[in-house]
């Protein structure tokens, strides 16, 4: 991936992603585990990395600073990219679903005029909104694995430092003005 995603500056929304992921690995890893499809440690994994991950997007999407845990890059990586996979399944899924209903030509339409159509209340809404949902999830992750396979100098987490110093410099230069 080496273009920007489309999300790449929507902090918020992917704070809000990653939150999801947190909360359906909370709540959907153990029916896996029950079912014998995931090991007890692979659950508690699977939670850790997906509650770091959380976290560091939640204090993103505040310019703060998140702590640092014991969550490897590597391992964040994996566990988005394992994520979007199956994003991507499911907004493809949604995709093939909205073309089966309303033909070709409703897959040539850009995103925005899928999002106008969904904005009109069209009936057409009922099956482009899924996929937009999908579509947008993706996009999400997309942003965040980008942002996690950045050299550790472009990275988020730098990136919130700087900023962090930077705001500290212009305190100190309005306290010296008003002094």
């Amino acid at each position: 991936m080496t273009e920007r995603p489309r999300f790449v500056y929507a902090y918020a929304e992917m704070a809000q992603v990653a939150e999801d992921v947190r909360k359906n690995r909370a709540e959907g890893d153990p029916a896996l585990v029950d079912a014998g499809k995931l090991s007890d440690d692979e659950a508690a994994t699977r939670l850790r990395i997906s509650t770091a991950i959380a976290v560091d997007w939640k204090h993103f999407a505040r310019m703060e600073l998140p702590r640092v845990d014991r969550t490897t890059s590597a391992e964040k990586v994996d566990s988005l990219a394992s994520v979007l996979a199956g994003a991507a399944k499911r907004r493809d899924r949604m995709q093939a679903a909205m073309i089966g209903e309303y033909g070709r030509a409703v897959a040539a339409l850009s995103l925005s005029e899928l999002w106008a159509i969904h904005d009109t209340h069209d009936a057409r809404s009922q099956r482009i909104l899924p996929y937009l949902h999908w579509e947008s999830y993706a996009a999400a992750l997309e942003a965040m694995l980008w942002w996690q396979q950045r050299p550790h100098y472009e990275g988020r987490r730098f990136i919130t430092m700087v900023n962090q110093q930077l705001a500290g410099l212009v305190s100190v230069e309005q306290a010296r003005a008003a002094a």
